[in-house]
């Protein structure tokens, strides 16, 4: 069974706000043709169904002052279909991140979905370190099994005019996954969408508690390069994901399964980066 361990409910307002951009549109490889067509819970379901996946993470993100409400819209987005999982999302200045956390431990969530550049804040600012603190002490104290999936659009604020400071950088993130061993990292995008190679190979190493997920990556990263980034580290930390509505199924699940196979990944190895290392974070079952 396949798990789509990265998809998006966009409005259609983001959607269009997207195809604007152009150069963007061009640089990242994003298939917005039709686009406006995969939105909301429905969409995603045929998407899932008619393709027989087993089940998909939908990602959220807010701004400080909408966290509280906009996890509970996509609790009960999630609600309306047995095939999905929603993360959370929080933000360092928001005032009852521990109150969300209690939140998300009674709806057995996991994933905690942030995006640096949008939601306007510094992965290496003090209120993002106290965050973490948070979150690793849960861990540790309530076995709550949260784990952080970050946004790695390089040079954000090219394409989206944010604040420079703002950007997930690979050496940024890096520093954030060493410092919070306790706490399991996905660097959506293979570590860092549109990032020079040489910054991902050499500040993301292999670690206990860090994954990629494959969205969008192999589009525009070279085929030696994702290769190289399969092999250093391994089926256990390789998640596949399909940045829908940008990416559909069927090809992406053909375009992993022949990446994957090049990379010397067996099937055993392929079922662990198709479903089983996703569900196994997010203690789900297909």
């Amino acid at each position: 069974m396949i798990f789509d361990g990265h998809v998006h409910l966009f409005s259609p307002k983001i959607i269009a706000n997207v195809k604007k951009r152009e150069e963007m549109v061009k640089i990242l490889g994003l298939k917005t043709q039709n686009a406006e067509n995969r939105v909301g819970v429905p969409a995603l379901q045929e998407a899932l169904n008619t393709n027989g996946l087993g089940g998909a993470l939908i990602l959220p993100t807010a701004g400080v002052n909408e966290v509280g409400k906009i996890n509970d819209l996509f609790f009960q987005k999630k609600e309306k279909s047995l095939l999905l999982y929603t993360a959370g999302t929080l933000h360092p200045d928001y005032p009852k991140n521990r109150e969300e956390l209690e939140k998300f431990k009674s709806r057995k969530i996991k994933a905690i979905k942030l995006c640096s550049f949008s939601q306007k804040f510094a992965l290496n600012a003090p209120t993002t370190q106290t965050l973490f603190d948070l979150i690793q002490k849960f861990n540790l104290s309530e076995d709550a099994g949260f784990f952080v999936i970050f946004d790695t659009l390089y040079g954000a604020d090219k394409f989206f005019g944010s604040h420079p400071d703002h950007n997930t950088t690979p050496a940024l993130l890096a520093d954030l996954v060493g410092s919070f061993p306790q706490v399991n990292f996905v660097a959506a995008h293979m570590g860092g969408l549109a990032a020079p190679f040489s910054q991902i190979r050499d500040n993301l190493i292999p670690r206990d508690n860090f994954f990629l997920d494959t969205s969008n990556a192999a589009h525009i990263m070279a085929k030696e390069e994702y290769i190289s980034l399969l092999k250093i580290h391994g089926p256990e930390h390789i998640i596949f994901g399909t940045d829908w509505p940008w990416f559909t199924h069927t090809p992406e699940i053909d375009l992993q399964n022949h990446l994957l196979q090049k990379a010397g990944y067996s099937q055993t190895d392929m079922e662990r980066v198709f479903s089983g290392n996703i569900t196994r974070l997010l203690g789900a079952s297909l």
